[in-house]
């Protein structure tokens, strides 16, 4: 099939106008807050969640609990918005894993800082058991036996290690190479356990938030990684719930599913 230069053209400005309505939505709460990693990943798929949703809906706050993830304003009303991410039964295993590499390119930027490579880490059995303990000396292990790779030097390939790939990057970067990343999909059950495990929490809202109309539940799965889920197409997602809305969200897609 021959793709027109026109074609290409609106593909490249389609993209540039989502980075900037996306980032519209989200740098007011990123410029304001001070966020931990995985607080600037909640920002980020709630802004993402917001544009494609398609209507106009702006964050006004990020506050910390025991209040709501995020307060947004929508038709006039202010709504009290909960963000969750629903985990398989492999995602402990996989969190251990992506957490040694992640502490591994720290431990590579106190090791070698003026270097810059990217690297792609696969680890024997998708699996790295460690103590706590452990954790520094395996690190420094890695990031030694990426550099060796990176520069050419020989060195023994640490045991838990399948595979060490380079390339020349502007920064220091690991990425973990997850060979078994297949996601199960997501059933009905699994959804409605995580949606009343989080309506104990709107009591205690209503009980403090005399300002707020509704409040939203907002679903996130879907990773390539094992420990997310995968959207079930054929499954009826359809849900009763103390909260006004509920929506899941296919993070990697972008697809949305209205619960209730």
């Amino acid at each position: 099939m021959k793709i027109s230069l026109e074609s290409i053209k609106k593909l490249v400005e389609d993209a540039k106008k989502e980075s900037k309505n996306l980032g519209d939505i989200i740098n007011p709460i990123l410029q304001n807050y001070t966020l931990e990693k995985k607080e600037i990943l909640e920002v980020c798929q709630i802004g993402k969640f917001i544009y494609n949703l398609n209507c106009q809906i702006s964050i006004i706050e990020k506050p910390s609990p025991p209040r709501p993830d995020f307060i947004i304003k929508y038709d006039s009303k202010l709504v009290g918005l909960e963000h969750t991410r629903i985990f398989s039964e492999n995602a402990g295993n996989f969190n251990r894993v992506n957490s040694i590499i992640e502490y591994s390119e720290e431990v590579y930027k106190s090791m070698f800082p003026n270097d810059k490579v990217h690297a792609i880490i696969s680890v024997e059995d998708d699996n790295i058991v460690y103590k706590q303990i452990e954790k520094k000396k395996i690190a420094v292990e890695i990031a030694r036996y990426v550099n060796s790779v990176k520069n050419g030097l020989f060195i023994e390939k640490p045991f838990y290690i399948k595979n060490v790939k380079t390339t020349i990057h502007s920064k220091i970067s690991f990425s973990y190479d997850e060979k078994k990343w297949q996601s199960d999909y997501l059933t009905k059950e699994r959804l409605e356990k995580e949606i009343n495990k989080k309506e104990n929490k709107i009591f205690l809202y209503k009980k403090d938030e005399k300002e707020i109309s509704e409040y939203w539940l907002v679903l996130f799965i879907g990773s390539l990684s094992s420990a997310s889920y995968e959207l079930n197409e054929n499954e009826d997602y359809k849900l009763p719930s103390k909260f006004d809305r509920v929506y899941l969200v296919a993070d990697f897609d972008s697809k949305i599913v209205r619960v209730n």
